[in-house]
């Protein structure tokens, strides 16, 4: 069975963008979406429990069949970096807690998925969900926005993945000499 409900998580500490999108049939909603803030004042341990307690309650009030979340882009910045992957790992602890698959997908095919080009800007992102894809209430906060189209991808993608899946367990022979 391919996944109707995804959470779509864009990680960070002081910004994290996430958004619920749900299919029923052949039509694409957007349930939830929003951008949850961490004060910078707070101890990072601190910061990063708030962030899992915000993806536990998403996940206890949607009831998400999967997570899906934007895979690290290592850039120059190593401190960020670190950051978003302390991130990253807290919210995957959350969804393996709650039974969930958690699908990790890069910035460019997460473009590519939702506008058709690798070096789409944010604008263009969201404007393809509007537009494209029928998202009416897409929310304009560019961490929400990315979280939106994290999830659309992995829903997109989902049909895809189960078509592919051989049914039963996988058996080898043994070789007998």
């Amino acid at each position: 069975m391919f996944d109707s409900c995804v959470l779509g998580i864009d990680p960070g500490v002081a910004n994290v963008g996430l958004a619920v999108v749900a299919r029923a049939d052949r039509k694409v909603s957007l349930v939830w979406a929003t951008t949850v803030r961490t004060p910078p004042d707070l101890a990072g341990a601190t910061r990063l429990r708030r962030l899992a307690d915000e993806v536990d309650a998403a996940i206890g009030l949607h009831g998400p069949d999967a997570v899906a979340i934007e895979r690290l882009a290592w850039n120059r910045n190593q401190v960020s970096a670190l950051q978003v992957a302390r991130a990253t790992g807290a919210v995957m602890v959350v969804a393996d807690r709650a039974g969930l698959l958690v699908e990790e997908y890069g910035p460019n095919e997460v473009k590519i998925a939702i506008t058709g080009a690798g070096d789409a800007d944010k604008h263009q992102v969201r404007d393809a969900l509007v537009r494209i894809h029928g998202l009416r209430d897409c929310p304009v906060q560019a961490d929400a926005v990315d979280a939106v189209a994290i999830a659309l991808t992995h829903l997109m993608g989902s049909r895809m993945r189960a078509a592919s899946r051989v049914p039963g367990p996988i058996r080898s022979r043994a070789v007998t000499r």
